[in-house]
């Protein structure tokens, strides 16, 4: 895995943003991302749909990797970190967790998380919340501007369409990064983009597997 980083000011601190679709802040120690939709393929699966488990397991080597690589004391995921119900791919996650004994995971909840407080402790997620702030920063799941307030979101898996020269074009994902607010990419491979959200005067850092590339 190729890791790619970029440095940015937000809301008085500094924030690392990856081409592996995580933030670091180095402040807190903290890796930052959202929108795993663990247990999508399978739930394609019990829907007819043929789905690899290979999908969720990718993204969950990932994301254990990234922690080995960053100094990380906590993961704040930024909901949806489970597409729908129990499965085959959330034993993967807690696999996957009780690795890491000495780190803290967090989760806001998103739309699709909607186990109780007490199942997300047996998967090994320490503190759940509807809504959490950290310092200045609030951590909502879906974008909701406050006054007077920096928040970070996930839930519309932002995205860029580029047109090339050759008029064919490509989408990447992207951080839609504002004054106020950062909507972050989701972490899983297995979703679509929206290319047309955004926000206003923000500048969206696109990436891929060799680079992080800005657009106005």
């Amino acid at each position: 895995m190729n890791i790619i980083t970029q440095n940015i000011s937000f809301s008085n601190t500094s924030l690392t943003l990856t081409n592996q679709r995580v933030l670091f802040w180095e402040k807190h120690h903290a890796l930052i991302l959202s929108d795993l939709h663990l247990g999508k393929a399978a739930h394609f699966r019990k829907n007819g749909i043929a789905l690899p488990m290979q999908v969720s397991l990718q993204d969950l080597q990932r994301l254990e990797q990234l922690i080995q690589y960053f100094p990380v004391k906590q993961v704040i995921i930024v909901g949806d970190l489970i597409h729908a119900g129990t499965n085959a791919e959330v034993s993967l996650l807690q696999q996957s967790i009780v690795k890491f004994p000495h780190i803290k995971f967090v989760l806001i909840k998103g739309n699709h998380d909607r186990f109780a407080d007490e199942k997300w402790n047996k998967m090994g997620i320490h503190e759940t919340y509807q809504d959490w702030h950290l310092d200045n920063i609030y951590f909502t799941h879906q974008a909701s501007p406050l006054p007077n307030a920096h928040t970070i979101s996930g839930h519309v898996h932002p995205g860029i369409r580029l047109r090339m020269p050759t008029k064919r074009t490509i989408t990447f994902p992207c951080f839609v990064v504002s004054t106020q607010q950062i909507i972050l990419p989701a972490f899983s491979l297995f979703t679509g983009f929206d290319t047309k959200s955004t926000l206003v005067d923000a500048i969206r850092y696109a990436f891929h597997e060799n680079d992080i590339f800005c657009i106005h």
